[in-house]
């Protein structure tokens, strides 16, 4: 899969250095089921309950995690499908407790380049895993330069580095102090994919593993996803360990881990995919890609087996 974003203009910014928590996206839903224009209001804070600045990070997140969209010609917000299903009362998990929830929106965040930009370089391209925030705001320009994209400024760009850490690093107490117990509420933080090097402060690196708490149906669902964008029925385990948006870069998932996985995938969906080592070619072959519902029904499987 190409590692190229869009011609849409790449995202650094919108989140005002607040990090997602996780009562907002449930908080914004309600409001915009009955007020749709919500954020276009000038109170929309005071019904938020939130500062002007977190109430502009809290349409950020929305948009960025796939609940709400902004309408096409209209000042207001639609509830997308997902929003639906994942945040109404009787949804899969409206207050995002699972872990189900934050690899969801782990992959909604990392796996669109024009959106966040940097979730994305940082998961899918960056080399080696270890980076520091100057060294990665260096790589990121680097990349932006050699695809003639627009640039931002120094600040914006190291701001929406140190954004995403806060959203995944875990806090030490110093920083708890410095920034409130509300660091803590992030969903992203209990995926543990950004820590600290042991006695190197400032340099930090992607956890890698078996990725436990991760549900074997939301891995199908992103497998699905990729085949459905690159318009085939089979996909190269290659392909899937390491290609940009693939469970492999996105979920951090071992060989090991993402193997175990796929031989898994016959029973996850039903007999839909199964994982094939023949003449050592290691591939996943679905039977009908546009099946409908099959994504919703992973998904639904991924909360079920949790709640």
């Amino acid at each position: 899969m190409s590692d190229a974003p869009s011609s849409t203009p790449l995202t650094f910014s919108g989140h005002e250095t607040f990090a997602l928590r996780s009562t907002w996206l449930k908080k914004a839903f309600d409001l915009l089921i009955e007020t749709p224009d919500l954020f276009f209001q000038e109170d929309a804070f005071v019904r938020l309950g939130v500062g002007k600045n977190m109430a502009q990070s809290i349409r950020y997140w929305g948009r960025v995690c796939g609940v709400f969209e902004r309408a096409p010609d209209e000042p207001r917000h639609v509830i997308t499908d997902l929003g639906r299903k994942l945040l109404s009362d009787d949804g899969w998990d409206p207050f995002l407790t699972t872990p189900a929830a934050s690899w969801l929106l782990h992959w909604n965040i990392a796996a669109r380049p024009d959106v966040a930009f940097t979730w994305y370089y940082t998961f899918n391209l960056l080399k080696g895993g270890e980076f520091t925030i100057d060294g990665l705001a260096q790589q990121i320009r680097g990349y932006i330069r050699a695809h003639n994209l627009r640039e931002p400024s120094d600040v914006t760009l190291k701001r929406d580095i140190t954004c995403m850490l806060d959203c995944y690093r875990q806090p030490g107490e110093n920083y708890i102090q410095q920034q409130g117990e509300d660091v803590l509420l992030c969903p992203l933080t209990r995926l543990g994919l950004i820590q600290e090097i042991p006695g190197q402060r400032g340099s930090y690196y992607l956890v890698s593993g078996e990725q436990e708490s991760l549900p074997d149906a939301l891995v199908a669902y992103v497998i699905l996803s990729m085949l459905q964008v690159l318009g085939r029925q089979t996909i190269a385990f290659s392909d899937l360990a390491y290609a940009p948006r693939s469970p492999g870069r996105i979920f951090r998932l071992e060989e090991d881990a993402l193997l175990r996985r796929l031989h898994r995938l016959d029973e996850v969906t039903n007999g839909r995919a199964y994982y094939t080592d023949q003449a050592g070619i290691r591939q996943i072959a679905w039977l009908n890609i546009n099946e409908p519902g099959v994504a919703d029904v992973l998904l639904e499987q991924a909360f079920s087996n949790e709640l």
